[in-house]
């Protein structure tokens, strides 16, 4: 797939001037009934485990790991260590902590990376990639679906998986050249994960609630960027907006950046224009977009993060 050619800022500042603003605000809702699902999809997670917490202060304790996650890169793990700290001022076990967490992001990325998976084979059915990307993405769909089958595999051979931990833990280790992992912590956390995935199983419907709301979540973050196009008087195909915005997000979730920021705008624009979007409007609506999905909670998220304290 060859690299597009972008057109100067300037054309895009212009259509901002002409942008319909009502959509706009609709986009911002939309977006916050998007955080909205995340949070009841942790809170859900939270009540299978026994914690009860109102929506009130699971939208606080969201809110704040959100925006120190955009703030700081490693895989959101400053966002991870404000919940921790917010969820053990309110006496929740630490190992509860650790499997709400744990079974927050499971829940979260299998979603993501299940329409990631989706979007590859539709790019490759459509016959719109050149031979090097077309045998780059088969070798994605082909890894994907070998680790999501190893991954079920270890989980029901628990010897085996935490075999693989530790020897994951200690190639972390010789990485970062200091104990980052402790390996006397690794069989801990294992028979917490695999106490709270036991908890999910036994709770009738718990997991498909999960699901549901994980969708709810990626769901309405992309009627945010569609509504984002209509502001800009823009129709893009919904295939072709579900492929980019899928891509994007599931390889900028690898990014050592802050919320994969640089990485999603410039694989969103990238892809969009490679379905013939302009790129003017591609441009205008992709920073518009990301000022509401990645900029606007964080002020918000510095107000909770205040309240949970």
């Amino acid at each position: 797939m060859l690299l597009p050619r972008l057109v100067g800022p300037e054309r895009a500042l212009g259509l901002l001037r002409q942008a319909r603003w009502p959509l706009l605000v609709v986009a911002v809702v939309a977006e916050a009934v998007s955080l909205a699902g995340y949070a009841d999809l942790f809170r859900h997670i939270l009540r299978v485990l026994d914690v009860r917490l109102t929506f009130r202060n699971v939208m606080n304790i969201v809110l704040a790991g959100l925006s120190f996650s955009h703030l700081f890169g490693a895989g959101g793990a400053a966002g991870m260590v404000v919940s921790y700290n917010a969820l053990r001022k309110r006496e929740v076990p630490h190992g509860l902590i650790f499997v709400g967490i744990a079974a927050l992001n499971f829940f979260a990325y299998v979603v993501l990376w299940t329409m990631f998976l989706v979007a590859l084979v539709s790019v490759v059915s459509s016959g719109r990639l050149d031979p090097w990307s077309y045998g780059l993405a088969l070798v994605l769909i082909v890894t994907l679906l070998w680790l999501s089958g190893y991954g079920v595999y270890l989980y029901r051979h628990r010897a085996k998986m935490r075999r693989r931990v530790s020897q994951v833990a200690a190639l972390v280790n010789r990485l970062y050249r200091r104990e980052r992992i402790r390996p006397d912590h690794i069989d801990e956390w294992l028979d917490h994960l695999f106490a709270g995935m036991r908890r999910m199983g036994t709770h009738r419907g718990a997991k498909r609630t999960a699901v549901a709301y994980s969708c709810m979540f990626w769901v309405f973050d992309l009627l945010c960027l569609y509504l984002v196009f209509l502001a800009f008087g823009y129709h893009v195909p919904l295939a072709a907006l579900t492929v980019s915005y899928a891509v994007a997000n599931a390889v900028g979730s690898l990014a050592p950046t802050p919320g994969g920021l640089g990485a999603v705008e410039g694989l969103l624009i990238t892809l969009l224009v490679s379905f013939d979007v302009p790129s003017a409007q591609a441009i205008a609506v992709v920073l518009v977009y990301r000022l509401i999905n990645f900029w606007l909670p964080i002020p918000a998220g510095f107000g909770s993060y205040l309240a949970i304290r």
